[in-house]
């Protein structure tokens, strides 16, 4: 949408959101807007669904200078709106075809291009810089310091910099980074919380379970879905880690009541833990990305075939496979 909206082509944009059942998503942030799941919950429904619409010609009207305009009299009510109008190709095959190859932009940048290394390295550096900041409040500064560093962005910054294989960034690569960090975040905290109802060995895994689930759900529209600000995802960790630890008590199928800790420290190094995981699974899934292209192609050569053969045709001609060599 943004590289048609710079070409001067709002009008595929527009189609785009009309056909998606969204809006406003050139300054839309963030996940959950809904097409996915209106689409099938598949990466490649909101394509397919695109790929169904025909090929479409825009009538467009425009105003002409002259006659009121460009120097002329505005006030003579003898001088006529004059407009020009003229016609927009919508082609849903061709929009797919580009979204297709910004995918694999994005996947290289991700995967290659070393952004998923770069949160590695930040993420390893979380809890130590948190601990650091702990121990500055503790000497006795004036200023007082809470929190972690946050070094992932600027570790992005210096690496699409310095680096000298990277090629030209996507337009969109430092808010792609971010929402990479938050979208790893929330699969981490979900990996979290399904190991502790899984392995509920202790009244302190049950507790802990409750808990993070309590405090997953109370904040997921706040730090995760819909249109957020940047670095959502240091926000919740640092939440997370300034919780204070309680002893949470709870019935046993309304017998005696067990007493738990739940320790959000401790939780928040097993999200830290999980990202590490989720990182290293997600740079052999990018890596397939041409691959999971090879089916979604393959229909949309065939609709273009289809065009070309639909073109020859109304000219009067007949032209085999052959001819496209």
């Amino acid at each position: 949408m943004y590289l048609c909206d710079t070409c001067r082509d709002p009008h595929s944009v527009t189609w785009m959101e009309n056909t998606l059942q969204t809006s406003n998503q050139l300054s839309f942030h963030g996940t959950g807007a809904g097409y996915l799941q209106r689409f099938g919950g598949n990466w490649d429904g909101p394509l397919r669904e695109i790929l169904k619409q025909e090929k479409q010609i825009i009538i467009i009207a425009a105003k002409r200078r002259g006659n009121g305009h460009g120097g002329w009299s505005t006030d003579n009510p003898h001088l006529k709106e004059r407009f020009v109008e003229f016609e927009i190709d919508i082609d849903p095959v061709s929009l797919v075809s580009r979204i297709l190859s910004v995918r694999e932009q994005i996947a290289q940048e991700w995967c290659n291009g070393g952004d998923l290394n770069v949160f590695r390295r930040a993420n390893a550096i979380v809890l130590e810089s948190y601990f650091a900041r702990l121990k500055e409040n503790r000497s006795g500064d004036e200023k007082e310091v809470t929190g972690f560093e946050r070094t992932a962005a600027l570790s992005l910054n210096n690496h699409t910099s310095f680096c000298q294989n990277d090629g030209a960034s996507s337009p969109f690569r430092k808010g792609n980074f971010d929402l990479l960090c938050n979208l790893c975040t929330q699969v981490a905290t979900h990996r979290v919380l399904h190991d502790l109802r899984k392995n509920q060995i202790s009244t302190d895994d049950e507790v802990a379970f409750e808990w993070l689930r309590d405090f997953y759900a109370n904040r997921v529209s706040d730090y995760f879905d819909g249109d957020l600000r940047y670095g959502r995802a240091d926000d919740f960790l640092e939440d997370l880690m300034e919780q204070s630890p309680a002893l949470v008590g709870r019935k046993d199928y309304g017998r005696r009541k067990k007493v738990g800790l739940a320790d959000p420290m401790g939780l928040a190094e097993k999200i830290i833990q999980k990202r590490n995981e989720v990182i290293d699974e997600w740079k052999i899934l990018l890596a397939e990305v041409p691959k999971d292209h090879a089916e979604i192609r393959k229909v949309v050569l065939a609709k273009q075939m289809e065009a070309w053969g639909s073109k020859v045709s109304q000219n009067g001609d007949t032209v085999g496979l052959g001819n496209f060599e």
